[in-house]
């Protein structure tokens, strides 16, 4: 599967683009704040029905226009094209085509079209709070298991009904007890899979990290959850006094971690700033490998930035990893055009290269 062709109209900066790529990789270069950073987002947008700057939804509006338009021609393994458009609007309108038939809910194009983005806004999974990281998961899930999202959605549904009803003055206990049943089948669903996600992932990472770092350090990767002790209906029974006092649920899913480490040590203390940065390439492309074996095909692989605070052997190591066969079609910026070249030399494949300049894309 790779992405033939992009369509993009008042899309951030940039303002109209129609551009081909290779099957191979793809390089756009140019300074900071010319627009590269904005095309990876509009093909990411194309696949998850959002931008991964988590931006409100007028802000991918160039600032004088009143809608932004996307399409993206898709070669896929089957051999049948799929044709995806979107068009968003101030006004907070979003839609959504396949093939010229627009998607009834958002959730179902969510997987078609996987993609893994690497970007310097990935420092948030080693400094922020287990938000970000449950977000991750969540992400993850939803690209490889059609039933997660609105499994998820659901929940957070259910606990923000269940925390409504505990900062009632009389509490209907007959109510909150149906709620509870509900809410504790959809946590012990999702917390099994993303038991499994870890598990599965964690293999991955170690494996990629000692290929780009060439074997000098150990990391580890864990899910901590208060699942891992019993199951959810118990959990909301024992804490359902302290539940009331505080007015809102103490335990569940939606208090998920992964715990990062380098060595015995928590890769956020003990990590520089370089060893961060490769263990967030490693977690990424486990990410990849994870969704070609669960869907069977290749992600569009989308490297924003990777270079910078990267050794030059691991450097090396990661170019060489991406030309392996299996990693499929690949976007990657930089801004230094030097290492463009040298990038293309390495590789040595079927590529195209564009140069960007103020949201225009010269060959």
């Amino acid at each position: 599967m790779h992405l033939s062709r992009l369509l993009l109209s008042h899309f951030k900066n940039i303002d109209d683009a129609s551009l081909e790529f290779s099957p191979g990789i793809n390089v756009l270069y140019g300074d900071n704040g010319e627009g590269k950073t904005n095309l990876l987002d509009g093909i990411y947008y194309l696949s998850v029905c959002k931008s991964f700057l988590s931006v409100p939804e007028r802000d991918v509006i160039s600032y004088e226009s009143q809608e932004a338009t996307l399409f993206g021609e898709y070669k896929m393994d089957s051999g049948i094209p799929e044709k995806i458009s979107c068009t968003i609007s101030r006004q907070g309108d979003k839609v959504f085509n396949r093939n010229g038939k627009r998607y009834e809910k958002l959730s179902l194009h969510v997987g078609l079209i996987p993609v893994v983005m690497v970007s310097p806004q990935d420092t948030s999974l080693v400094y922020g709070s287990g938000e970000e990281r449950r977000k991750y998961m969540n992400f993850l899930l939803s690209q490889t298991d059609p039933g997660y999202l609105p499994m998820i959605l659901e929940y957070k549904k259910l606990l923000h009904q269940r925390n409504r009803l505990l900062k009632s003055d009389n509490v209907p206990y007959d109510v909150l007890e149906a709620v509870d049943a509900a809410l504790s089948s959809r946590g012990d669903q999702i917390h099994a899979k993303r038991t499994e996600l870890c598990h599965l992932l964690q293999p991955h990472v170690i494996h990629y990290y000692s290929l780009l770092s060439a074997g000098k350090e150990q990391v580890g990767l864990r899910y901590d959850s208060d699942l891992n002790c019993d199951n959810m209906a118990t959990l909301l029974v024992s804490n359902r006094q302290k539940d009331m006092t505080l007015q809102y649920t103490s335990t569940g899913i939606q208090r998920d971690d992964i715990y990062f480490s380098l060595g015995e040590h928590p890769l956020k203390i003990c990590g520089s700033q370089g060893q961060q940065k490769t263990y967030l390439l490693a977690l990424k492309l486990a990410q990849f490998a994870l969704i070609r074996q669960m869907k069977g095909l290749s992600p569009i692989l989308l490297l924003d930035d990777v270079f910078d605070k990267l050794d030059a052997q691991r450097v090396s190591h990661l170019l060489h990893l991406v030309a392996k066969d299996g990693f499929g079609q690949i976007f990657l910026t930089d801004s230094n055009k030097v290492r463009v070249e040298e990038i293309i030399h390495a590789l040595d494949g079927p590529h195209r290269i564009y140069r960007v300049k103020e949201g225009v894309f010269y060959k």
